[in-house]
């Protein structure tokens, strides 16, 4: 027998005070980086915790940032802010394995997320066999950088002064190319500094006439060399600074507020329509209010959803995963959806610009 679970929101208190169960199941971190973490982003986490007895058994954790996404679909336009949260420090002690505590976790952390009317929430995995049944799905590769180290062009470490120009270069940077992507400040550099140097690393700069041109995050931890993010000015690019070989696969998200999510979206500006109506049948086994038909309108500058009655006919349905895929490009709509092709269904979801453009490098 052991004693019954009680899940619950952790104090910032408790969630300090976690750091030996941390220890004990994240034992490849270093200590360096576990200090690192628990003195600069363990105190703005939102923590959930199982306990039994009296004892931590469990943990799950939601690490606050800002989004950053496209406010028409495209690259180059304007940018509203959205509140997103990344699940991170997900673990069990190993004697209290398998009695589902994860999943009770999961399910309290994505209730609250969309009572929060946040999006969607994302996260790297260990195992992505491990979320893949409660329904993320990846969203993002990321790229495979390598950095040519060239006499004539020098990288220089970056100063705590240049943090607030580096967060100007890159937030300019960002918005030009991409359609989503975190925040950038100067408080954004100057953590992730020292995060990079809890992993014997650091942040290096490249600058032409005293302007950043591009700048890149390196770490090296366990031996093992990794440029985590880089961005290059595109004229200083061609001088061959940096070099991409490919990408794999790195965060996985979820859905957790359907209303919040499709209200994001916007047809393509190629689009022959201004604007088109669905009638969509969710399903997802873990958030309740996601389960029924909806009325999808989708224009070029607007999108909103009303819930139908249940006795309306949908013309597509879809699981939340397949609809995760859609929204952020991975599948096609008719990989995604079940529904009738001659009501043309598939031709009107095909108009709507999915968000494929994506810079989400954290890893904490």
């Amino acid at each position: 027998m052991y004693a019954k679970p009680v899940v619950r929101r952790l104090t910032k208190e408790e969630a300090l005070a976690a750091r030996p169960l941390w220890s004990e199941i994240f034992y490849e971190d270093s200590e360096r980086f576990t200090d690192y973490y628990f003195a600069e982003k363990m105190a703005d986490n939102t923590g959930y915790g199982v306990e039994c007895g009296g004892r931590l058994c469990a943990m799950l954790f939601l690490t606050p940032y800002t989004g950053c996404i496209a406010s028409e679909g495209g690259t180059g336009g304007r940018f509203r802010e959205i509140p997103l949260s990344y699940i991170v420090g997900v673990g069990t002690r190993r004697e209290c394995r398998h009695r589902g505590y994860m999943d009770r976790l999961l399910r309290t952390a994505l209730a609250d997320l969309h009572a929060a009317g946040e999006p969607f929430t994302f996260l790297m995995p260990a195992d992505p066999a491990i979320y893949t049944p409660y329904q993320f799905r990846y969203i993002y590769d990321r790229p495979d950088f390598t950095v040519c180290r060239r006499k004539e062009i020098p990288a220089s470490v970056m100063e705590t002064e240049e943090a607030a120009a580096l967060a100007d270069f890159a937030q300019r940077e960002l918005e030009g190319r991409y359609q989503l992507f975190l925040r950038r400040d100067g408080a954004y550099y100057q953590r992730q500094q020292k995060e990079s140097r809890a992993m014997d690393g650091d942040i290096y700069l490249w600058k032409e006439q005293g302007e950043i041109a591009g700048f890149y995050l390196y770490a090296k931890e366990n031996g093992k060399e990794e440029i985590q993010e880089a961005v290059v000015r595109a004229d200083f690019a061609r001088r061959g600074t940096l070099e991409i070989a490919g990408a794999h696969p790195i965060i996985m998200a979820r859905i957790t507020n359907i209303g919040s999510m499709l209200s994001l979206m916007r047809l393509r500006a190629d689009a022959p329509a201004e604007t088109i109506t669905v009638r969509l049948r969710l399903q997802d086994a873990l958030l309740a209010a996601h389960n029924g038909t909806f009325l999808w309108t989708v224009g070029k500058k607007e999108s909103t959803i009303a819930m139908l009655e249940a006795t309306e006919d949908a013309e597509a349905c879809a699981e939340v995963a397949g609809l995760t895929e859609f929204l952020f490009g991975r599948k096609d709509c008719r990989a995604c959806f079940d529904g009738a092709a001659d009501s043309g269904v598939y031709e009107r979801l095909s108009q709507i610009a999915p968000y494929t453009r994506l810079f989400l490098n954290e890893i904490v």
